[in-house]
């Protein structure tokens, strides 16, 4: 009696096989996302620990206080010196201190490493910032002279109207405050790049 061979049947899947497969495949992959995550969420949660970005900011917040206020006394000070463009200098030193600041929140490391902003931007704030300082100590240097050889007190070239002399101590009072503006500024700024260069 010949015996044949019996064909081993296909075997048939149903839904719930389907759906059972492709639970296993979910969380396989699952699985293998978790540590990725995992170590990305842990590398911001160590960077913003070491990094003072709190610190960073407030100081970047101070030079913009101080870049706006420059540019508010040189223009007080534009107007005392008769439209002369001596201490009125805090005008453009101001105002690229601001635009400098404002560029470097978004480009210092605390902030790239919370937020995900890359670091393009660092070259225009390091060439916003140069300039700012150029401005600043030119600043600085005519409101010392101010100080030390104020206009009012020059009788020879002054026009003999009294009123159309500049008050001299009203202009050493503003060079004091340029000074100090100018002064914190750059003291903020200095402190801002040690931070981020020695992180």
């Amino acid at each position: 009696m010949v015996h044949m061979k019996r064909k081993p049947r296909a075997q048939s899947f149903t839904c719930e096989d389907m759906e059972d497969l492709n639970v296993a495949a979910l969380s396989r992959r699952k699985e293998s996302a978790a540590p990725l995550t995992g170590e990305r969420d842990a590398t911001i949660f160590r960077h913003s620990l070491t990094y003072p970005l709190a610190l960073v900011l407030r100081l970047r917040v101070l030079q913009i206080v101080c870049g706006i206020s420059a540019m508010v006394m040189g223009s007080v000070a534009f107007i005392e010196e008769r439209q002369k463009f001596n201490m009125g200098l805090g005008i453009p030193a101001g105002g690229v201190s601001v635009v400098a600041a404002a560029v470097s929140i978004h480009t210092s490391r605390g902030w790239a490493a919370v937020a995900g902003v890359a670091g393009a931007g660092a070259g225009a704030a390091s060439v916003l910032w140069a300039a700012a300082a150029c401005l600043l100590l030119a600043l600085i240097v005519q409101c010392c002279r101010t100080i030390l050889d104020p206009p009012g007190l020059d009788h020879s070239d002054a026009p003999p109207d009294e009123d159309s002399r500049p008050s001299s101590r009203d202009l050493v009072v503003i060079a004091c405050v340029q000074i100090a503006l100018a002064a914190a500024t750059l003291l903020s700024a200095a402190v801002c790049a040690r931070i981020d260069c020695g992180k």
